[in-house]
């Protein structure tokens, strides 16, 4: 169990509030839509994916837990009718996730021109990003951003910290700084596969919110994804779920705000794990460090 001496800043994304110290929150589950293979063909899909986000939403409701949907745009040519489908569809903050600096610019572009930019959480401010895309971001800003603590050169939790202070050699100044004028920032600790410092993403959690008192997550699962001996084991397709949902049990023990657990289709398994550890962390956090957990937390709801 951990607590903070560092003042921990929390911010509120629509209904959900993300941050602080471990158990003053449930925790913030975010699955995603629209990945790459996930509909064969997406737009006749809307549908499943709108009952797959609802799924999503009731479950989260009954456990205590928060959540948001994700969504994947890799190229430019989807970024109006997926975001047109969220805008639509979802209430609330909506995460984008875009892989390109170029798609990002549009997207941004798009958003300013509908509106929705206040609803927006941007995945993700990282090394990636070109000069023009925050040149974009300064005069097209969505309400809040995760930052990607990747650095190529050093997997070291010292390196991932380095990204986001100073930047470290490979930008001329720090995520944080760079974006200065986004009013939310989420710190991503960058999950990396198994012996390539998996690990250090998660030792990053707790240095990360004491160094910094920013929300900080990651996503687990994607060292999971990552693993080449699982992609020849025979019991892959019935074992998969149930390792992405198992991988978010570390983090959140290590004081994670948020989560990217991947496929929304995983929720049934997640979000059930993810109020189990909330009671756990909650119940520490309120009979060993006096912090006032909330009524609507999975320590009292469940």
């Amino acid at each position: 169990m951990f607590t903070y001496a560092t003042e921990q800043t929390q911010f509120k994304l629509g209904k959900v509030r993300v941050g602080g110290q471990p158990g003053e929150n449930p925790s913030l589950a975010v699955g995603s839509v629209f990945y790459e293979g996930e509909f064969k063909k997406p737009k006749e899909s809307l549908d499943r994916a709108e009952e797959l986000i609802k799924a999503q939403e009731d479950l989260a409701q009954e456990l205590g837990v928060q959540c948001l949907t994700d969504i994947f745009i890799y190229d430019r040519e989807e970024v109006e009718w997926k975001v047109d489908f969220m805008m639509d569809r979802v209430d609330g903050t909506i995460s984008f996730d875009v892989p390109e600096s170029r798609v990002r610019i549009h997207l941004l572009e798009y958003l300013d021109e509908i509106g929705g930019l206040d609803r927006t959480l941007y995945n993700s401010v990282n090394l990636g990003m070109s000069p023009e895309e925050l040149d974009v971001l300064r005069r097209c800003t969505p309400y809040g951003a995760i930052l990607l603590a990747y650095d190529p050169h050093d997997n070291s939790t010292q390196g991932r910290l380095n990204m986001i202070k100073g930047g470290s050699k490979l930008m001329p100044e720090g995520l944080l700084s760079a974006v200065d004028f986004i009013k939310v920032k989420l710190l991503d600790t960058a999950v990396t596969p198994f012996g390539e410092g998996a690990s250090e993403a998660l030792r990053g959690i707790p240095v990360f919110k004491n160094e910094l008192g920013l929300p900080t997550g990651c996503a687990m699962h994607n060292a999971v994804e990552a693993w080449k001996w699982l992609g020849d084991y025979r019991g892959r397709d019935v074992i998969m779920p149930v390792l992405d949902a198992a991988i978010d049990a570390p983090p959140l023990m290590f004081g994670a705000d948020f989560l990217y657990y991947g496929p929304v289709e995983n929720a049934r398994y997640e979000l059930p794990l993810v109020a189990m550890i909330d009671k756990l962390v909650g119940e520490g956090a309120e009979t060993y460090f006096g912090i006032e957990v909330p009524r609507s937390h999975p320590f009292y709801k469940l």
